[in-house]
């Protein structure tokens, strides 16, 4: 089932957003814990310090209960008024008599539920709870406290249980661990941005490979295929810029192909061609003027031109077959039944000749290759032979095997090669026998070029004599498997054996 075109997204605009949010949320949970961890050390160094003041006090009372009530009112109200006046109101400011923010601080000694001694500013109700030892919490118009109480020893004239509350606002400590999370965000923050920042720069930087390969492969087309080259290559890039180019070189060859077989064939298919029409033309001027012995050599003429050409479109499918071999796969044959098949195809051709054609070798040999491809081999070799060394030849395909090599010799007893063309044979588009008028010069090049891509080779071995010729096909033994010696087909207006 097919599914919608996905919208293409930018890899870069994600990087970017997805770093930027990754990074923003472990600094926000970085930032909670600072929060937290602060806001439980301020408790702890407070509540250390509302203990401490409360047993220095304590150490304190027993001189100040010595003391006329107003006295010791005095004492604690000067020192306030002097904070107050040296201070101008300003709560961070340092006074020789202390700091302002001792006015968040308030502490109240009592017995049996009354106050003894308190300090200014303290209410004139209890903040303690008489009775109940250590921290705890109390409202004082309206605001929270945090408050410590002791009980005091027995002192002199107090014969009932003492006790001395000290309480703190909780507002010093909200005020402070806001201040603290304020400081510790801010640069958090701005961290966020330069990260932001930086993000943005180094992946533009780090993505210009990949910039630079789309902008050459936007460069690309039909008439430009040249490989493709990256200015700053990355290992990652690599193995895609690599196949890539080979993607390209594949392409170019096809098109190279596509374009010399287009090429070729129009300039050996409009030779034929031309000559067709001529004896057409002249069938029908003898067919108008009553010449039946002209008319019948036209016509012969004509199948000849047909068969020409059948030929040459023959060749140019193989051409384009083997130029085109990617598309074959690789397969374990039996190179001696590929041989068999091919010679059961041309047995027709060389009945028609009077020819002797003979396989003689092992009955099995396995070798790797492409099937179709060794056929199109052993069948443009025979049908050479079949074609050039005339009538009643005798021709004889030879299957040996060696450590390392399949030899297939194909021999025949026609007319030898001369010297001057020995060196040629293999070339494109080159034709032997012209005076014949047949083919179009690229069966024995089709030979070569199927060999070399088995790793193999051909060659014409020497000539022994006017007549005879041999070529001899190399290919690679790889795990052959060797049968009994068998002569395997042979023809001379006998019916050939199934294959």
């Amino acid at each position: 089932m097919k599914t919608a075109d996905a919208k293409p997204f930018s890899i870069k605009r994600r990087l970017i957003l997805t770093s930027v949010g990754v990074a923003a949320f472990l600094v926000l949970i970085s930032w909670v814990s600072i929060f937290f961890e602060a806001h439980h050390e301020i408790d702890e160094v407070y509540d250390a310090r509302l203990g401490q003041s409360a047993k220095i006090l304590a150490l304190s009372m027993p001189h100040l209960l010595r003391e006329p009530a107003d006295i010791r009112a005095q004492a604690y109200s000067g020192w306030y008024q002097n904070i107050q006046r040296y201070g101008g109101g300003d709560d961070d400011t340092l006074t020789p008599y202390g700091h302002p923010y001792e006015q968040n601080l308030m502490f109240q000694f009592y017995s049996q539920g009354e106050i003894l001694i308190k300090s200014p500013g303290a209410p004139d109700t209890l903040i303690g709870e008489p009775g109940t030892l250590g921290y705890g919490k109390v409202e004082i118009d309206g605001e929270p406290w945090r408050r410590f109480q002791i009980e005091l020893p027995p002192q002199h004239g107090l014969l009932k249980p003492a006790y001395l509350v000290v309480a703190e606002k909780q507002a010093i400590r909200r005020e402070l661990i806001n201040e603290i999370a304020v400081s510790t965000a801010a640069p958090q923050l701005i961290l966020i941005a330069v990260l932001a920042v930086t993000l943005i720069l180094i992946t533009n930087k780090f993505f210009r490979p990949i910039n630079e390969l789309r902008q050459a492969i936007s460069e690309r087309h039909i008439n430009r295929l040249d490989a493709i080259s990256v200015k700053h290559p990355t290992i990652e890039l690599e193995p895609l810029v690599r196949q890539l180019n080979y993607m390209l070189g594949e392409v170019e060859k096809a098109w190279s192909r596509e374009k010399r077989l287009t090429q070729t064939a129009a300039h050996e298919l409009k030779t034929p061609l031309a000559v067709l029409r001529l004896n057409a033309e002249n069938a029908l001027d003898a067919l108008s003027r009553q010449q039946h012995h002209e008319l019948r050599s036209d016509l012969q003429q004509i199948l000849r031109g047909i068969e020409r050409t059948d030929r040459v479109i023959q060749q140019l499918l193989m051409l384009s077959r083997v130029e085109a071999h990617h598309n074959q796969h690789i397969e374990s044959l039996d190179l001696a039944e590929n041989l068999r098949n091919v010679i059961a195809n041309l047995v027709p051709l060389a009945l028609k000749n009077d020819q002797h054609l003979a396989l003689d070798g092992p009955e099995s040999v396995r070798i790797m290759g492409y099937p179709i491809l060794l056929s199109v081999l052993f069948s443009n070799l025979m049908d050479n032979a079949i074609r050039y060394a005339g009538k009643e030849a005798d021709i004889t395909v030879t299957l040996s095997t060696t450590k390392d090599w399949v030899e297939v010799t194909v021999s025949d007893s026609g007319e030898a090669i001369p010297d001057s063309l020995r060196d040629k044979i293999f070339e494109k588009f080159f034709r032997a026998h012209t005076e014949r008028g047949d083919g179009a010069g690229l069966g024995m090049s089709i030979i070569k070029d199927i060999a070399s891509l088995h790793g193999g080779s051909i060659e014409l071995l020497p000539a022994s004599g006017p007549r005879g010729n041999q070529f001899r096909v190399k290919l690679p033994a790889r795990s052959a498997q060797i049968a009994p010696v068998n002569v395997i087909a042979k023809t001379r207006n006998e019916p050939h054996p199934a294959g």
